[in-house]
């Protein structure tokens, strides 16, 4: 339980200390600065001691030491080399445990003595770390509310974040890619493939589009069934983490999942949850708003909610997943109407949202205590997982109400952001009285004139997760953090703040690939991208050419996805300047959104018939023959939290070039690191001159040195960015979080 770290090292300069880092939070989760301090005296050098510190009772905890300046400030880390993996230590019940060795030695001693007295004083040194951590990010917390406006004044004016955040109120809340101004819409069963057999793309004119409960916005919305995944599973890496809290359920709170309601990346990764929970071995409930009826639902229970001074009925229905999860849709009045999920058919925000989110959060906490599911409760030690500013409700009342009722003490609750953009900010919002707290609580909703989700749930969730560990960093900066960086700060400083970049479906393979036109592997991607490439000209009508470079770009229609910048470069990729590379190139273009950005595919595509497609609509079959067929996939986005496109085109051997930014960053390696670990091509500054620099490097490759760029395709398709993967990373953080304290306002 308790364990006392000691190496012999001589690896230090003046001002230079020893610390013991490990897969545990004692251990600073591997984190250079949250590492466990060692120390030393004249008569014991080059022996290093550690306080006892208390790990996971039965559980091996890997660690390794580094040396590093003692007040961990920075500069040069070094770290132990060790052959071996790292050593492993395992916590026993009322026992302190001695681990002896040397530096860049893996064999340890490992001593035990009985000493009760030493492991108490180590369980109090935890829990007063941990009170100094909490009063530490309170004070950060409180500095952050009276330097509010300066945050604000901080944000770039150039930048992503001052035009979301200079939107007006009623489009504030949610992405411009779900708002439409009037247009008519292309049929939505309407495929690609029926467009081009009846010459109708040039034509087809978008004059709206649809917002209803599953919208045609986001790329990838094709998903493998449990079964389909099951299959895929047994063939593929298996976790590589092994849980310590698999007997806590998992309850996802979250305003859409697919394919009961979607409009963007939210619906798609909720869904992936209610599959990995429970096939890791969680009891899982997902918990989201019935936006209308859903097929094979049941009624399974009722209750009611304070909201804004009154008592709210709502409803409970359910049904069982094939993955095991229980899926139930809150369903209330307020939640099922016409339109999108969060606005009209024009894009206007519907004016009650701040009312209808507060009623699924608040459901979303009574549903484990009162909701008899299969025989039995989930009750009162649940982990939640609450998603966006639409359930950042959760972490407040479970902050404010619940633990302070002696309900949910044993429960903690991460917050996911996955998009900071978006925060659920409402003016003229009476908190005490809407949201039934007290002026304490209210003050962590306030943000000038207004109530924010978004920074409630930031100060009271007991940890923070981002969609990619690169968005972490920089939702911590002014150009990030959209007014909200120095309340991310104070979740840092406390190290409760992970970013955890996003699995994708195992749908995204091309050995088991039923849509494409043939599937293929890392041995046969040669020949299977030619033939693939072939087809996917054929059914776009595009120049039948093998030699071209074949760049594809799926996704939204909008500013953010740097849709004008691909625009203003296609006439140079057509001109043939005798350089051997532009001239060269066909494009297909594909996806939903805004008109202006709708007008740049149809125009580059009446410019340039037969080497640009540019379609406006989504084919999901289509997709997939993108992936195969392209030799480049392009994501020149201004920011992406994360981004699962570029993740699925390596698995294709498709290289992406996208812009140095959020996921994007962490996902795809450039190819200054070598071919050898490269899988695309990193644009450092999005502009039209500087994205012409690198789409041309990497046609160059094609072109020049086929072994180099097929290289890259190999190490691209050997990638591992399924959830497997991820869910390792979730099980670590749940694990810590629930051996943390929770956070006490």
């Amino acid at each position: 339980m308790a364990v006392v770290f000691k190496v012999e090292c001589r690896e230090t300069k003046p001002g230079d200390g020893v610390f013991v880092l490990g897969s545990h939070s004692s251990l600073g989760d591997f984190n250079p600065p949250q590492a466990l301090r060692l120390s030393t005296t004249a008569a014991a050098f080059p022996v290093w001691t550690s306080v006892p510190v208390i790990l996971p009772i039965g559980t091996a905890v890997s660690f390794k030491f580094v040396v590093q300046l003692e007040d961990r400030s920075g500069g040069d880390v070094k770290w132990e080399t060790l052959q071996e993996t790292n050593r492993n230590v395992t916590g026993v019940t009322g026992v302190v445990s001695t681990v002896r060795t040397k530096w860049g030695v893996y064999h340890s001693e490992l001593i035990t003595t009985v000493d009760e007295a030493l492991v108490h004083a180590a369980e109090q040194r935890q829990e007063e770390a941990a009170k100094e951590r909490q009063e530490e990010e309170n004070l950060k917390i409180q500095k952050a509310e009276s330097e509010a406006e300066e945050a604000v004044a901080q944000v770039p004016e150039d930048s992503v974040a001052s035009a979301i955040m200079s939107r007006s109120r009623h489009r504030r809340n949610f992405s411009q890619s779900l708002i439409s101004v009037g247009w008519e819409k292309i049929g939505s069963n309407c495929s690609l493939m029926d467009l081009a057999k009846e010459k109708k793309t040039e034509s087809a004119v978008l004059k709206g589009v649809n917002l209803k409960h599953i919208s045609s916005f986001s790329a990838l919305c094709l998903m493998a069934g449990a079964s389909e995944k099951d299959e895929a599973r047994s063939h593929s890496t298996k976790p590589q983490y092994d849980p310590h809290n698999l007997e806590v359920p998992v309850v996802i709170v979250t305003s859409e999942v697919a394919p009961w309601s979607k409009t963007g990346g939210l619906g798609l990764v909720a869904a992936s949850y209610s599959y990995e929970f429970p096939h890791s071995g969680h009891r899982t409930m997902l918990i989201a708003p019935k936006y209308k009826h859903y097929d094979g639902i049941t009624l399974i229970g009722e209750t009611k909610v304070l909201v804004n001074g009154k008592h709210e009925a709502v409803k409970y229905w359910h049904l069982i997943a094939d993955s095991g999860c229980d899926m139930v849709f809150v369903d209330h009045p307020s939640l099922e109407r016409g339109g999108g999920l969060y606005s009209d058919n024009h894009g206007i925000e519907w004016p009650d949202n701040l009312f209808r989110f507060t009623l699924l959060s608040m459901a979303a906490l009574e549903a484990p205590l009162i909701l008899k599911i299969s025989g039995a409760f989930y009750g009162d030690k649940v982990f939640f997982i609450a998603n966006d500013w639409q359930a950042g409700l959760v972490p407040f009342y479970m902050c404010h109400k619940y633990r302070k009722s002696g309900v949910y003490t044993e429960s903690r609750v991460a917050y996911a952001v996955h998009n900071l953009g978006y925060q659920g900010q409402y003016h003229g919002v009476n908190a005490c009285n809407f949201f039934g707290v007290d002026n304490s609580a209210a003050r962590d909703l306030a943000q000038g004139s207004c109530v924010n989700l978004c920074k409630a749930a930031l100060i009271c969730a007991d940890r923070v997760l981002t969609v990619s560990p690169n968005y972490a960093q920089e939702i911590q900066t002014p150009s990030g953090g959209f007014g909200l960086q120095d309340f991310v700060r104070a979740k840092v400083h406390s190290q409760r703040l992970v970013g955890i970049l996003n699995g994708i479906d195992d749908k995204w393979n091309p050995e088991t690939d039923k849509i494409i036109a043939q599937r293929y592997s890392v041995d046969t991607f040669v020949e299977g991208k030619r033939v693939n490439k072939a087809a996917l000209q054929k059914t776009l009508r595009l120049d039948q050419n093998p030699d071209c470079v074949l760049i594809g770009f799926t996704g939204r229609l909008t500013g953010q996805k740097g849709v004008d910048i691909l625009g203003a470069i296609v006439p140079w990729l057509m001109k043939d300047t005798g350089n051997g590379v532009t001239g060269n190139f066909q494009l297909l273009m594909m996806g939903n959104g805004e008109k202006q950005y709708a007008d740049v595919l149809r125009d580059c595509q009446a410019k340039f018939p037969g080497r640009v497609c540019g379609y406006v609509g989504f084919d999901p079959e289509v997709e997939h023959k993108v992936m195969a067929g392209c030799d480049i996939f392009l994501m020149p986005s201004r920011y992406e939290p994360c981004g699962l496109p570029q993740m699925c085109s390596q698995q294709y051997g498709t290289l992406p070039i996208v812009t140095a930014t959020g996921g994007l960053k962490d996902s795809v390696k450039d190819i200054s690191a070598g071919p050898d670990v490269a899988t695309g091509f990193h644009v450092p500054v999005l502009n039209e001159a500087k994205l012409k620099e690198i789409v041309y490097k990497a046609a160059d490759l094609f072109f020049h040195d086929h072994e180099t760029f097929q290289a890259m395709q190999r190490t691209a398709m050997r990638t591992d960015f399924y959830w497997t993967r991820a869910i390792d990373e979730y099980e670590k953080q749940i694990d810590v979080t629930l051996y943390d304290a929770p956070i006490e306002r």
